[in-house]
């Protein structure tokens, strides 16, 4: 109904109740029919403010205001990694044989006590301690064996703390121990093995002189034994890690070791481990460019060999790549001897180092 009937008709509707007055003075009409008059009245005007409200424009639903919980809370600061702490150690503590990591607030050190003190040497320092610096309470304890003397300390290598593979380790004339940081536990007892037999030249032979981590693996430096290593990628079974071949360097008393890397997709990187007796440190240095597709295996009777040559499965001729062990350097071959037989190979290198 549109606006304009509806007036018409209460217009008719208020006509019609004078209309009704007059009438009544005159017959005397029924005031009921008034009454209904009135009522229907009423009922057109309740309907003509309905109609106006709902002819009003239409308003959007005022909706609450609503709080970003999420990108609006505050994130949480960062806790600041301490510049030192203040624990102390239950026993005694070397100077300098301890590592603290700040980023985990752990404290490794190796200290002696009442437990390990000996009636003839005294203090023993084989205690394996790890403790939490935000309350300097104990974490782990490990006595270790005997390191060939009560009086030869188990020593902590800084250098095996790196972020990949987290462990903290102490070597011994027979046996290294570590703890797994990432995991909050000490590894199995490991134990060197070389690749040639080895003869100890005197009570210091055999002593862990550094340990260091490349890629996976752990690398130690044995006193007259030269290098071993262990495979971390298993920590609760580590392997021990082998080179490919060793060169007696026998009027040094040196081993050079050739190690190979995997690398994935059945290519190695090649490393022959220095051990710089100046600063006692372990250094590594990869002999390729990139890493090669070859096959590791070393015949027996040629791991002693100062020079080691690998086929590169690769290439299409099948070229060959050479190690000086006593150089500990990958040998540049002329184009026509990379793709000889290996026995010319051979010839070649050693005529080579002849002449120099």
């Amino acid at each position: 109904m549109t606006e304009a009937n509806f007036q018409k008709i209460l217009g008719m509707a208020i006509k019609e109740i004078y209309f009704l007055d007059d009438f009544k003075k005159s017959s005397k009409f029924n005031t009921m029919k008034k009454q209904f008059i009135l009522v229907a009245l009423g009922a057109l005007l309740f309907l003509l403010s309905c109609k106006s409200e709902s002819a009003s424009p239409a308003r959007s639903p005022t909706l609450p205001n609503l709080v970003d919980t999420v990108s609006n809370k505050q994130k949480e600061p960062e806790a600041s990694i301490p510049a030192s702490h203040d624990c102390v150690v239950r026993g005694k503590l070397m100077e300098d044989n301890n590592f603290w990591i700040p980023k985990e607030q752990l404290w490794i050190c190796v200290v002696a006590d009442d437990i390990t003190r000996d009636s003839d040497f005294g203090d023993s320092y084989r205690i394996f301690d790890v403790y939490d610096t935000k309350n300097c309470s104990p974490v782990k304890r490990k006595v270790l064996p005997v390191n060939n003397s009560p009086d030869f300390p188990w020593y902590i290598f800084q250098n095996t703390y790196e972020e990949k593979n987290q462990v903290v380790c102490t070597s011994g004339f027979e046996f290294t121990f570590c703890y797994d940081v990432e995991n909050r536990e000490f590894l199995p007892r490991m134990k060197p093995a070389y690749l040639l037999s080895r003869t100890a030249l005197d009570a210091q032979s055999g002593m862990t002189q550094s340990m260091a981590v490349y890629d996976q693996y752990l690398f130690g430096h044995a006193q007259d034994l030269g290098f071993f290593a262990y495979d971390l990628k298993n920590k609760k079974q580590v392997q021990n890690f082998l080179p490919v071949a060793e060169y007696h360097l026998k009027k040094e008393n040196q081993f050079q070791a050739l190690f190979l890397i995997p690398a994935g997709d059945k290519k190695y990187q090649a490393i022959i481990p220095y051990f710089d007796i100046n600063n006692g440190e372990i250094m590594f240095s990869p002999l390729l460019k990139n890493p090669i597709s070859i096959d590791p295996a070393v015949a027996k009777n040629v791991r002693n060999n100062r020079f080691q040559i690998f086929t590169d499965l690769a290439s299409s001729r099948k070229g060959k790549i050479a190690f000086d062990l006593q150089e500990q350097t990958a040998v540049d071959l002329p184009a026509d001897i990379s793709t000889a037989p290996v026995g010319k190979v051979l010839s070649y290198l050693r005529d080579e180092k002849a002449r120099q």
